[in-house]
């Protein structure tokens, strides 16, 4: 009984020091260096003017794609994909048949991106 237990012994540590192995071996593989996509959409959400006459027409949204090569997921330069939602206000002139006039333009966007 002796002789037998310790044979068990011996072929259950083989065996957990094999899988011990493997599972190393596939964390290294996961986390390894290559090259990695970021696909951005681009929608603008709303868009509004002071100018009274204006009107917002949604065109299509806008896609880009930005390609790191050779990086970590959680590299700094993998961490640059990320989503958001910003709004932003800027100045402009128009032109109407009584002159010119300054207006202001707040605009809504949504990036929303995922890495692969």
């Amino acid at each position: 009984m002796g002789l037998r237990y310790l044979i068990k012994s011996i072929k259950y540590l083989k065996m957990k020091k094999t899988l011990v192995l493997a599972a190393i071996a596939g964390i290294a593989f996961a986390s390894c260096k290559k090259d990695r996509v970021c696909n951005c959409t681009n929608t603008t959400i709303s868009q509004t003017s002071t100018d009274p006459g204006y009107t917002y027409t949604a065109s299509p949204p806008t896609t880009q794609k930005t390609t790191f090569k050779k990086v970590k997921k959680n590299s700094l330069a993998a961490q640059t994909c990320i989503s958001e939602e910003r709004t932003y206000t800027y100045n402009y002139t128009g032109f109407s048949p009584s002159g010119s006039a300054d207006y202001v333009m707040t605009v809504n966007d949504k990036n929303e991106c995922t890495l692969k």
